[in-house]
């Protein structure tokens, strides 16, 4: 098999470009995913994968990953050690790299429970949500306005390949209208006078509940939606990272019928 030793090839060019630019990734309607764990999640996964590039070094480290994602993509390459670092978005590649297509999905229509991201724009805590929402048995997750990628390579990773499992959607305002519509108690993570406690009360069968961003909050329109005030009892601290109230939250949600 030829080994690619160019930066200026255009395999190589795509996968730097997909790991780096939300613009590209949007344009084709792809994501690259980097690392043994990654392309192996992704391997296993029911996304249709294109693109898939190792290094000697990597076939040798993890030959289980490197069959799988051979297999599973629909052209695979060898690339040298000097390229990969030239692709990876960290500072110790392992040497894999699978291009795979967007997930088309939609919010289940049986969901029960729904977590609702307005702005939260840091990686690393919408990759630790929608893990724990998929360990949680959370139905789906919805992404307003103003949140991180989803197909980012920090959120890849923070997420551990539960974004190619977990139902994720890009929705607009209406959205949260809707869930009204359809029956949905819409709870809103927020410190308010008339927030009710958690672990004070029960959720609805049917719950969606709206984690704001980590500096504002969730904003003024989407909190005129919420039907339902909430708030985490917290001493000492004066408040919580939005991975980690996100969580708190989504484990008693897990309790309602």
């Amino acid at each position: 098999m030829e080994i690619i030793s160019s930066r200026s090839n255009s395999e190589v060019r795509l996968l730097r470009q997909l790991l780096r630019d939300k613009g590209t990734r949007d344009e084709l309607d792809c994501f690259a995913a980097e690392g043994d764990h990654l392309c192996g999640e992704l391997a296993d996964s029911a996304l249709e994968a294109e693109l898939f590039a190792c290094t000697r070094r990597a076939e040798e480290r993890y030959p289980e990953t490197v069959s799988k994602a051979r297999r599973k993509s629909s052209r695979s390459v060898v690339i040298t050690d000097e390229i990969s670092e030239y692709i990876s978005d960290t500072k110790s590649p392992q040497g894999l790299f699978l291009t795979a297509r967007k997930r088309k999905t939609e919010i289940l229509p049986d969901a029960n429970r729904i977590l609702i991201l307005d702005g939260v724009q840091d990686p690393g805590n919408v990759g630790t949500i929608i893990r724990a929402a998929e360990a949680l048995s959370i139905g789906g997750a919805v992404l307003l306005e103003g949140c991180a990628d989803i197909y980012s390579p920090k959120t890849l990773r923070s997420s551990m390949g539960s974004v190619f499992r977990l139902p994720c959607v890009s929705a607009e305002e209406k959205f949260v209208r809707e869930l009204s519509e359809r029956g949905f108690t819409v709870y809103g993570a927020m410190l308010d006078e008339s927030a009710k406690r958690l672990g004070e009360f029960a959720f609805s069968g049917r719950s969606a509940v709206v984690i704001g961003s980590e500096g504002a909050g969730i904003s003024p329109s989407i909190a005129a939606l919420c039907s339902e005030k909430i708030f985490i009892p917290i001493q000492s601290a004066e408040s919580l990272n939005a991975a980690v109230a996100a969580s708190i939250i989504m484990w008693e949600m897990k309790k309602a019928p």
